[in-house]
């Protein structure tokens, strides 16, 4: 899960970037050349703390899969790295009692991390969670999704033993055309074209106790990350996770998503306005970037996908999405990678 958060939203530490260069230089291309191409400062590659857009970190990604004939690119970045790119977030988590209160640290702070994705975490039947992963940056993260979600099973594997693996592994993009890595990484039961990007964890594996876990320590650690979450945006970007966990199922309505936000309705707007923006706003934004990141990473139908985000019908769906992205829906499936 591609650093510390800059001051500026949707930024994150170049440290996302550990052992991009060397892997792309393995399969045959140039590292730089693909950082110049996304407007990312060239000593990104060399220098861990700078901070770099997050838009330009998900292009450089998808950039080097391209570039490289690899279609599993993100998935063979996440061997080089580990969730210690997260730093303080990172060690909050491994100071936990258990697997469970770790992911509630890691969907708690995120933020802290980064505001250009958000991370969730949803019961799931006999006791155990669903872990939803999306960034909020670019319409084609196809890469920087795996690699995500890939480095969150290489950290539960550690204590869930080698052989660990997830129930499910769920993507909104297409099939690749070999499973080999994703088997590798996620186990047999992958599903593609879904309405999210997520693994499915058992109890077994929520409530596997932590081999660093420390009261002493979580407890502080916990205290300098509540430092560093400014209220407002934290809210805002809170709620953007609500409403991406709620669209696809449900029509979002400012109630669900203040119940799901612990928030009451008249907080919940007054801090979105403190954010900048608005209930409305910000659900037209989330439902816009979905219906996107749908048309162009996956094979549903346009009618499908008005079903799935709640238009009343497909031509209701075709207007809202020009008036978002200045193009039909037609015309952005036709800009699908291939």
């Amino acid at each position: 899960m591609p650093g510390l958060l800059d001051s500026r939203p949707n930024w994150v530490r170049s440290g996302v970037l550990a052992g991009a260069p060397e892997l792309v230089r393995e399969l045959g291309a140039d590292p730089r050349a693909l950082a110049a191409d996304c407007g990312m400062d060239l000593a990104a590659l060399e220098l861990p703390d700078l901070p770099v857009p997050g838009v330009a970190v998900v292009r450089f990604f998808e950039a080097a899969a391209a570039a490289t004939g690899r279609q599993d690119f993100g998935l063979r970045l996440s061997t080089r790295q580990d969730l210690s790119v997260l730093g303080p977030l990172w060690m909050t988590m491994r100071s936990a009692q258990t697997v469970r209160d770790a992911l509630q640290v890691l969907v708690q702070f995120f933020v802290v991390h980064t505001t250009g994705a958000l991370v969730g975490l949803h019961p799931s039947d006999e006791g155990g969670a669903i872990v939803t992963y999306a960034t909020t940056v670019g319409s084609n993260d196809r890469q920087t999704i795996e690699l995500g979600l890939a480095m969150l099973c290489h950290e539960l594997r550690m204590h869930g033993g080698a052989a660990w693996q997830p129930r499910a592994a769920q993507f909104a993009h297409a099939r690749p055309a070999s499973l080999h890595s994703h088997q590798r990484c996620f186990g047999k039961n992958l599903q593609f074209d879904q309405d999210r990007h997520a693994v499915w964890l058992d109890r077994a594996c929520l409530d596997a106790p932590l081999s660093g876990r420390s009261l002493p320590a979580h407890a502080m650690l916990k205290k300098l990350l509540v430092s560093r979450v400014d209220g407002a945006q934290a809210v805002a970007v809170k709620v953007e996770g609500a409403m991406r966990a709620l669209m696809p199922f449900a029509d979002c309505s400012r109630e669900q998503v203040a119940r799901i936000a612990n928030l009451s309705e008249r907080t919940l707007q007054r801090r979105l306005a403190e954010a900048g923006t608005s209930f409305q706003a910000l659900r037209d934004r989330v439902r816009a970037d979905i219906a996107l990141k749908y048309l162009r990473q996956s094979r549903l139908q346009a009618a499908q996908i008005a079903e799935i985000l709640g238009y009343a019908e497909p031509a209701v769906f075709t207007r809202a999405f020009r008036r978002q992205h200045g193009m039909t829906p037609s015309e952005a499936r036709r800009q699908m990678p291939a």
